[in-house]
């Protein structure tokens, strides 16, 4: 088979393509040549056929080659590794990444009669069968509202929750009226929501759904730390979660990895749980970071749980003699922001987790859990280090948990909020072997129970409480104890 430029492909979903015009022989043509991300073999073929020139289009995908050819504006031939025909060419238009290459080429051989358009159709429709397929051997087949603007965006977004995710596409909506009104019909698994919009702006048609048709909404928008205030009020009014867009050359993997995480959770999100977070006011003083910290709370959350932390931490004195570490399951991107937000309305110092940060009292660190750290001790005081120069970069909370019980010992105290990650439960045991306490969201409360379930079905749950009722429990314990 002729040589095909080779290109990584930099969506798993899309066909990043560098155009070239030439012969069989390699010479070069009178043309353009160029580069093109994010254009699917059913666009190719639509384009070579209105074309009307005779064509022979290369494809390589992974470990799988095939050839199609055009001749008068039709497909008149096409071969893969193993099948000639119509079956080639409804196997090849199954591929969804890879690379691929024009040329002039012709060809005796007669082997598709069907008109391209309806061969595209066809092979479309064969495509949706094994799109469903995927959902169901997944057991997802999560019902997807897509509300965007951006026509692109909605385009691939598409393709990648029905692809790779196996959801199925409930429906589409350029802004926030057009999603209400398919809503008074239906309610979707989960809506993707885009905070900037026309006709009806995010903020509002969030408002509208929480009340009319309660169902997740994950917000997926561009991201810039401006924005962090008007998201974290998504999040208060009861948004699950936010994934950012990616922007510019950022790998559209993370974004795949991330809500993919979040439509595989879909169907264990309660939303009926969701008890929105009160306006927050600024405190009027602030208490600075001091000595190291005496005691040390560490607040775990998952899906649902940066609702809860804007309930819990304004309302926590720490009393020049605690320090507090938050790990949260969100946006990378968003720990800053989400910190800086939340700076204002606490009486101590928040700020964004890094590396060599020491647990001081009055101190407050958050992070994602998108990477590893451990904790160090001496004489000084304890700090927390990265550990992305280390052996293994990966979040291991249960170590963490260890090595803060082993300093803090009975002065830890550990919070588990909504979607917490259920595989903390070996740290836990070392936090409670320590003689330290747990404070587990209760289940009812939560927009993702099932972990907190299994925390508490172990039995390793100190306390089972409302998110509300937590910052005055902590505040007593941090002056006197439980």
């Amino acid at each position: 088979m002729d040589d095909i430029t080779g290109l990584k492909p930099s969506s798993p979903m899309q066909l990043d393509i560098k155009c070239t015009n030439s012969t069989d022989h390699g010479s070069d043509a009178d043309g353009f040549n160029g580069f093109m991300a994010g254009i699917n073999l059913a666009d190719l073929v639509q384009l070579a056929c209105l074309e009307n020139r005779e064509r022979k289009l290369l494809v390589l995908a992974g470990h799988c080659s095939g050839q199609i050819f055009f001749r008068k504006g039709e497909v008149v031939h096409c071969v893969t590794d193993k099948l000639k025909g119509e079956d080639a060419f409804y196997e090849m238009m199954s591929w969804e990444k890879g690379t691929f290459k024009f040329v002039d080429g012709t060809t005796n051989e007669h082997s598709v009669e069907i008109p391209w358009n309806f061969l595209l159709m066809e092979a479309l429709r064969i495509k949706d069968e094994k799109r469903a397929e995927l959902g169901k051997e997944k057991g997802l087949n999560t019902r997807v509202l897509i509300v965007d603007d951006s026509r692109f965006f909605v385009s691939r977004l598409r393709d990648f929750l029905e692809g790779q995710l196996g959801a199925a596409i409930a429906g589409e909506a350029s802004n926030g009226r057009e999603a209400l009104e398919q809503l008074s019909s239906f309610t979707p698994d989960l809506i993707t929501l885009d905070i900037n919009m026309p006709v009806m702006a995010g903020d509002v048609a969030l408002k509208h759904i929480m009340i009319k048709s309660p169902a997740p909404v994950v917000l997926v928008s561009n991201f810039n730390e401006r924005h962090a205030g008007k998201i974290m009020e998504f999040l208060r009014l009861g948004a699950v979660d936010f994934v950012a867009k990616p922007m510019g050359d950022q790998p559209w993997q993370l974004f795949i990895d991330r809500l993919g995480q979040i439509v595989k959770n879909a169907h264990k999100f309660q939303v009926k749980n969701i008890r929105r977070a009160r306006n927050p006011k600024p405190m009027p003083y602030k208490r600075s970071p001091g000595m190291p910290a005496e005691k040390m709370i560490v607040v775990l959350g998952g899906h649902g749980g940066l609702l809860e932390i804007q309930k819990i931490l304004p309302g926590i004195d720490l009393n020049d003699r605690c320090g507090l570490l938050v790990f949260q399951q969100m946006c990378p991107l968003f720990a800053r922001p989400a910190a800086d937000y939340l700076a204002p309305f606490c009486g101590y110092s928040v700020k964004e987790l890094g590396s060599g940060a020491p647990l001081l009292s009055n101190q407050a660190w958050i992070s994602a859990v998108d990477r590893g750290w451990r904790i160090k001790s001496d004489e000084s005081g304890a700090g927390i280090y990265s550990t992305d120069e280390g052996a293994s970069k990966d979040f291991d909370m249960c170590a963490v948990l260890e090595a803060l019980s082993g300093i803090y010992s009975r002065d830890l105290a550990v919070v588990v909020l909504s979607g917490a990650d259920s595989s903390i439960v070996e740290g836990l045991q070392h936090v409670i072997m320590a003689d330290g306490k747990i404070m587990v969201q209760r289940p009812e409360s939560s927009l993702c129970p099932s972990p907190l379930e299994e925390i508490a079905t172990m039995e390793l749950a100190s306390h089972l409480m409302l998110p509300e009722e937590m910052s005055p429990q902590l505040t007593s314990w941090i002056s006197e104890g439980f």
